[in-house]
């Protein structure tokens, strides 16, 4: 009975606090803001994580900023540049006051971890004490934890005990989770392989590595995978998910995507006569294959809605870059700071910026709404 009653607080903890956090969701004008260390500043050269929530929601307003920097603590040590780390952490909370974000993405940790167990009380301490500073905007606020040091093997250094520190910075970030009932997503048990790597040298990730990392935040947040599918069961018979199809004849449609793709998208025609078929995208061939292949369903990973997610994600990785170039620390120093003589003839340049960012926002929610393709199926030549 004890142990019964144990279980049934703690479910009914979990359900108080699971009913007053929101299902995560960006609306219509919501600011999004990424802040942290190497992880956030990396990801400007892939953008897999912003460009994912872009397209979950296309009719949607909503911008990204990214005030990631290398290296960087919960201290602010290393955007304070020649200054103290109290510096650095103040020129961080001007940005993010100035942004007025709804939604906070914060990724600390892994550089704090190399203080071992005796640094976590600490960490914590200034943890608070940053969220308490990001708190005031009254945005929403998602902890991230570090990635795992990945072992790639020698004679790379073994990553056991920085590992066995990781995880305890991580238990430590998922406790003020808790007790701040912010949402807390794992990144640590993201693993790769020697021949499939995560990472570069086994602590920044690679393209493979973000794309991993944003789809386990997507997840964590509750946010399913986006499907699409469509089954052309006879002449006027087809079903389809993900899509709005027009003119369904049986081998040929018209479709209207809900959004982008986020994967891979399958294909099945039922009623194919025997041998290969082709599948064109606007004209284009994009797939072959036999009719028992096609009744099975065949996935689609190339094609015009492909190559505008890859224009999209190229245009935010430029919009990024604009706003890099406007914020980073080093500007403080050499532009308006004690060595603006070396680089202060730069500061006539600083209001172009702004207007440049509006610009690109708005190519960004042109290109991030689906357009219609026609798709036809035909035998091979």
């Amino acid at each position: 009975m004890p142990g019964t009653v144990i279980y049934l607080l703690a479910l009914s903890l979990a359900l108080c606090q699971s009913a007053t956090k929101k299902p995560f969701e960006l609306v219509d004008g919501d600011r999004v803001v990424f802040i942290g260390n190497t992880f956030f500043e990396r990801d400007l050269k892939y953008n897999h994580l912003e460009t994912a929530l872009t397209l979950r929601w296309p009719s949607r307003n909503v911008t990204f900023r990214n005030l990631g920097w290398d290296g960087d603590t919960v201290w602010g040590e290393a955007r304070a540049e020649f200054g103290s780390p109290a510096d650095g952490f103040n020129s961080l909370a001007k940005h993010v006051a100035d942004l007025k974000p709804s939604v906070i993405f914060v990724a600390y940790g892994f550089s704090e971890s190399y203080a071992g167990p005796g640094g976590i009380p600490a960490f914590i301490q200034q943890l608070d004490k940053m969220l308490d500073m990001l708190s005031r905007t009254q945005a929403r606020i998602i902890l991230l934890s570090p990635i795992r040091h990945e072992d790639l093997g020698r004679p790379f250094p073994d990553p056991a005990e920085h590992n066995s520190n990781l995880q305890l910075t991580c238990d430590a970030i998922a406790k003020v989770a808790g007790r701040r009932n912010y949402d807390y997503v794992n990144l640590f048990d993201l693993a790769g392989s020697k021949e499939q790597p995560l990472t570069e040298n086994g602590i920044h990730l690679n393209d493979r590595g973000y794309r991993a990392a944003a789809w386990t935040i997507e997840r964590s947040l509750g946010l399913a995978p986006l499907s699409w599918e469509v089954t052309l069961e006879g002449k006027d018979k087809a079903l389809s998910a993900g899509t709005a199809l027009a003119g369904a004849d049986g081998t040929r449609f018209v479709a209207t995507d809900t959004t982008l793709p986020a994967g891979g998208r399958t294909l099945r025609a039922s009623w194919l006569p025997a041998g290969r078929h082709a599948l064109r995208i606007d004209g284009a061939v994009v797939a072959t294959a036999s009719a028992e292949e096609w009744a099975k369903g065949v996935v689609i990973s190339r094609g015009p809605e492909f190559e505008q997610l890859e224009k999209l994600r190229r245009l935010i990785e430029e919009k990024n870059r604009h706003y890099y170039h406007y914020w980073r620390p080093q500007n403080d120093t050499y532009i308006f700071g004690f060595r603006r003589k070396e680089q202060g003839h730069l500061t006539a340049e600083f209001p172009k910026y702004p207007p440049i960012l509006n610009e690109k926002d708005a190519e960004i929610a042109k290109l991030r709404v689906p357009v219609a393709h026609t798709y036809v199926l035909e035998r091979a030549q």
